[in-house]
């Protein structure tokens, strides 16, 4: 990928071929991206910009591109690399090592043209102290939305993720300490994890309506939105009741939780390719997980077509770090997914851009707008025809 630097004291004129701004249903044509300052001054068309004197402006001719906003992956954990788990969370004792490879891990989600990530959490704040570590300076990396620890019940899943709570008391001083780290949000686990073995069986939930509730009101007392781990459908219906800020997987989800997300426009995260990914790895597991795997994935797809039609606010994130799920190609993989169902390329595209942007609080980015910063990949040809450009961006404009 080629990468365009924009300095504040440049003057750059965009000419590209199509523009997909991430929120109009209809790519432009032909347009002019007049930059100054650092950010998008205006966008007019290219016949009105030859028309008119901008003989400041160096000009980048890109009519051969197909220019959008960068893409947002709205559920990672730069904390697991994804591969070997065990070795990694031992690796979390040398920060050193651990920076270096979540370094390595940031380069390849940039170079997949995904400017912005949504980290899930861990227990050893690594994801944190890593965005804290490197905020001030020049690394050219994607913005980073830190969890920091998440919060879980004590004796269930989620030992890697944060530290447990188990009294009131207990909720309320972690919560206060997860704010005082400095993170960006609060990630709360509602459930366990999905079943290989046995199709629609989930780790049980961890807390009452009543103690969600109390975890949210907590959680706005800092300003803090609330992303919620949520993989069964009872455990989807407790977090909408909580009035979460997102539902994290919905593994299993019904029509009517569905009907509640649509009504409340809490966003909905799916991850399909943590399932979908372990049959690249199909040797690993018997006929029978075999089929659960791809019976659960399959009806993912089905619900996000439902939820899409029922006017659910989705989201797209990849659950990166998790086994199989590579930091940065994995959007592609997801991204592929989602056009197994009848969403259409574009509108797929509106979601992992200006949708993603909303979900992580991060209004400037995910659309090519007036007075924005500009965040933008390049693709030749029309990724509206052929959503597989994605795979491979050809340019970015940071």
């Amino acid at each position: 990928m080629k990468i365009k630097q924009i300095n504040p004291n440049e003057k750059v004129a965009i000419l590209v071929g199509k523009l997909i701004d991430g929120i109009t249903n209809q790519p432009q044509q032909k347009q002019a991206i007049l930059i100054e300052e650092g950010k998008i001054k205006k966008i007019i068309a290219q016949e009105k910009y030859f028309n008119q004197n901008f003989e400041p402006y160096e000009q980048l001719t890109l009519n051969n591109f197909t220019i959008l906003p960068g893409l947002i992956d709205a559920h990672v954990h730069l904390a697991l690399d994804g591969a070997n788990f065990k070795k990694t969370i031992e690796e979390w004792k040398s920060p050193v090592k651990t920076n270096k490879r979540i370094t390595k891990q940031l380069t390849a989600t940039l170079q997949q043209g995904i400017v912005a990530v949504r980290d899930g959490g861990d227990r050893a704040n690594i994801a944190l102290n890593y965005q804290q570590k490197v905020a001030s300076s020049s690394t050219l990396i994607p913005k980073i939305i830190a969890t920091g620890q998440a919060i879980y019940k004590e004796d269930h899943y989620g030992s890697f993720l944060g530290t447990a709570v188990k009294t009131k008391s207990d909720l309320k001083r972690r919560i206060k300490e997860i704010y005082n780290s400095g993170s960006d949000q609060l990630k709360v686990l509602v459930s366990g994890i999905i079943s290989f073995s046995n199709y629609g069986e989930v780790g049980e939930i961890q807390f009452s309506e009543q103690e969600l509730k109390r975890i949210v009101a907590l959680a706005r007392q800092y300003g803090l939105k609330v992303m919620a781990h949520a993989s069964s459908d009872q455990a989807v219906r407790r977090a909408i009741k909580a009035e979460v800020d997102s539902i994290e997987h919905g593994y299993f989800i019904s029509k009517e939780s569905l009907k509640l997300l649509a009504e409340t426009q809490i966003p909905w995260i799916p991850t399909v390719v943590p399932v979908a990914n372990q049959l690249l790895v199909a040797d690993e597991y018997s006929p029978n997980q075999q089929e659960v795997i791809k019976k659960s994935y399959h009806t993912q797809l089905e619900m996000i077509d439902k939820g899409a039609d029922l006017g659910v606010k989705l989201g797209i994130g990849t659950d990166a770090g998790a086994y199989q799920v590579k930091h940065g190609h994995s959007l592609w993989q997801e991204l592929n997914l989602f056009n197994q169902t009848s969403l259409s390329p574009l509108e797929i595209i509106k979601v992992a851009t200006y949708s993603n942007a909303q979900i992580i609080g991060q209004s400037e980015l995910g659309s090519i707008q007036k007075s924005k910063k500009p965040q933008l990949i390049g693709v030749k040809g029309d990724p509206t025809q052929d959503l597989s450009l994605l795979k491979n961006p050809e340019l970015l404009i940071y």
